[in-house]
């Protein structure tokens, strides 16, 4: 018994090579949508990872605060500065992707976190010293450098801090 030749009929060229093109277009948006999946599940990662990393690091500050703070008398409670916040007053101009200002927002809280559980009245009186800290550090996102100017604080038992990024130019 034999085969017959469709290969040779126009009919079945033309279905066989619609269907070719069928399979490389939906492989194509099959990718595609697979990338877009991985990528946003890796940012979700990435963020839950530094937050791990900040919380044990607090988790740790704290259990040595709280030995610290056993030891003190009552009586010697003092207002302490409790969080660090920064926001980006130019965040969309940045054009950043939210990884990107997601770290450098960690990394210049990081930069500030020997401030947290301090005395808020000799954090407040070195206002400026911690403005300049953070002013005059390079921040490395991504292989590319960034430094923050800031616009307003606020110190009280929370230091809310307004900046903008500058993008260091790498020439």
């Amino acid at each position: 018994m034999r085969i017959p030749p469709y290969y040779k009929r126009p009919g079945w060229q033309r279905f066989l090579a619609g269907l070719f093109i069928g399979v490389v277009i939906g492989w194509g948006l099959f990718i595609f949508q697979y990338g877009q999946v991985y990528e946003r599940t890796i940012i979700e990662l990435r963020k839950n990872e530094l937050t791990i990393n900040q919380l044990e690091s607090q988790i740790e500050l704290l259990l040595a605060r709280e030995q610290e703070q056993e030891d003190l008398d009552e009586d010697q409670k003092r207002v302490e500065v409790e969080t660090i916040e920064i926001h980006f007053t130019n965040e969309r101009e940045s054009r950043l992707s939210e990884l990107a200002l997601y770290d450098l927002r960690q990394q210049a809280v990081d930069e500030l976190e020997p401030l947290l559980h301090q005395n808020l009245e000799s954090v407040a009186e070195q206002q400026e010293l911690v403005i300049r800290t953070l002013e005059n550090k390079r921040f490395v996102v991504n292989e590319q450098q960034f430094s923050l100017e800031v616009s307003r604080a606020i110190f009280y038992k929370k230091i809310d801090l307004h900046t903008e990024i500058v993008i260091e130019s790498s020439g």
